[in-house]
């Protein structure tokens, strides 16, 4: 009898699928293997048959012939031969075995051993369509599209290959985490409205946020509420962030949170390698792909450091060169930039000994470009006083699935960081007077026309959030004086 087994190689860092074949004739109680090394050839030999024996199955009668699909000079391919050789006589079923991968070595008392970058593999074949993979228990990881058989030794495969279960197996799980698991009625009802409507509006529409804060205001509240208003990610978009991720040699994360868009920081002291990233290793922008990119105290971040956010910000992708070549990754994150609105980071504001020249220039160090293409700009997140009139975080985040289905709708695709949307097919459709209000502003030199896209793009967000056919001259006018009260803000700041 023939059998067919999967094994997912490595070499080079390079992964790749190997067919090892099985084939029972008649002579001697033998193994041969074939398409090996001689020295790899010798060595699995001996493995697979002592494993094999030493789990206490028997070895058949008859020659049993090993036969890689190519040639392979490392010796990880000890399950998908033992496998083999025990579908070939019979001894397991080969229904489980159609669209499985097998990754592991053996020791010569049957347990199973791990071999290098499971990572790497298990994506391998995620890629090439197998539902399932077989790896050493102390190896296992969770990879979307792909359900672990973790296996601790051959008696646990052949167990599994009968119809059994695993001590060590673990399913995939398809349930994302609750949003909503962390935010209880009473911490829901203490955000400000404005926040809550910010958070709203960068999460239908793709938009990045500055918040400028007084020293100790909770800043991680906005980007965790914006992830909260997000919808799970498609199983698509979770297995390219995962990708990303494990190529980046990040644990993998708990199983609960596979489908929910992922949150990166990144802070003052990150390198520019680290965040941009390099050929063989993903930086934090690529990792907060379809997720919050959280950048942190933004004006003590260097020159060349805010430059690499530009392309992120503009394109939504970062670009890699190297003298091995070029690669273009995703970066479509929603950013939420960071900034303490005085230099001495005194919580107490009678402590604060900084005038409002040296405030004006410790935000001056955010640069105007980078202004341009923020969005939303906020000041606080909570309220001391409940606010009763809140809707709940349920409400919201339909309201901002439906709000991206419209957008959808109309511009082809949902809105997402760096796309930018025709000027001339957005104010199809505004009052007449919105339209003036806009071109106003850019023959008057408040705003770029880059700006005033931007603008309109956030004016359709909002009208999207309420059901609204199109924007309004409300709209436009909540944009430019929102936009030109925060300029003003970091260019003239009040005593405290």
């Amino acid at each position: 009898m023939e059998a067919l087994t999967h094994v997912v190689t490595l070499d080079d860092s390079q992964a790749r699928i190997v067919d090892i074949r099985a084939d029972l004739s008649v002579g001697d109680a033998t193994l041969r293997v074939h398409g090996l090394s001689p020295t790899v050839s010798r060595e699995t030999r001996d493995r697979v048959r002592a494993a094999i024996r030493n789990s206490g199955l028997s070895w058949p009668e008859g020659v049993v012939h090993l036969t890689a699909s190519t040639a392979h000079p490392r010796s990880d391919v000890d399950l998908a031969a033992a496998a083999a050789a025990l579908l070939a006589t019979e001894a397991a079923p080969a229904r489980r075995l159609t669209a499985t991968a097998l990754i592991g070595e053996l020791g010569l008392d049957g347990t199973a051993r791990p071999v290098p970058d499971v990572r790497t593999r298990a994506i391998t074949a995620a890629a090439a369509g197998f539902t399932h993979r077989v790896m050493p228990a102390a190896e296992a990881c969770d990879v979307p599209g792909l359900t672990t058989v973790a296996v601790s030794c051959l008696n646990d495969l052949v167990n599994w290959l009968r119809g059994g279960l695993t001590p060590a197996q673990r399913p995939e799980s398809r349930e994302g985490a609750s949003p909503t698991a962390s935010w209880t009625p009473e911490a829901w009802a203490r955000l400000s409205p404005t926040a809550v409507r910010a958070a709203a509006v960068a999460a239908a529409g793709g938009h990045h946020t500055l918040h400028v804060a007084a020293p100790g205001t909770p800043i991680l509240l906005l980007p965790r509420l914006i992830r909260a208003l997000m919808a799970d990610l498609t199983a698509t978009e979770s297995r390219e962030v995962s990708t990303w991720h494990f190529l980046a040699g990040e644990p993998a994360p708990d199983r609960s949170e596979h489908l929910r868009p992922p949150g990166v920081p990144l802070l003052p002291d990150d390198t520019i390698a680290a965040v941009a990233g390099s050929l063989s290793r993903p930086g934090l922008l690529t990792l907060a792909h379809r997720g919050v990119l959280t950048v942190e105290d933004l004006p003590d971040l260097s020159t060349r450091l805010v430059e690499v956010l530009r392309p992120a910000l503009e394109h939504g992708t970062i670009g890699i060169t190297a003298a091995a070549g070029t690669e273009a990754r995703p970066a479509g994150a929603r950013m939420v930039f960071t900034a303490r609105d005085c230099l001495c980071g005194n919580v107490r504001t009678e402590k604060c000994r900084c005038t409002p020249a040296q405030r004006a220039r410790y935000l001056a160090r955010i640069p105007q470009w980078l202004l341009d293409r923020v969005d939303l700009f906020l000041r606080e997140v909570t309220i001391a006083e409940p606010d009763p009139s809140l809707p709940s975080l349920e409400s919201l985040r339909d309201s901002v699935a439906r709000a991206r289905e419209r957008a959808r709708y109309r511009w082809g695709a949902p809105p997402e960081p760096g796309t930018e949307i025709d000027y001339t097919k957005a104010i199809a459709g505004l009052p007449a007077n919105a339209v003036r209000e806009l071109e106003d502003a850019i023959r008057h030199g408040r705003i770029t026309p880059r700006t005033a896209a931007r603008c309109l793009r956030l004016a359709w967000t909002r009208a999207d959030l309420d059901g609204r056919a199109h924007p309004d001259i409300a709209d436009i006018w909540l944009t430019l004086s929102h936009r030109s009260g925060m300029l003003n803000l970091l260019r003239n700041p009040a005593p405290r």
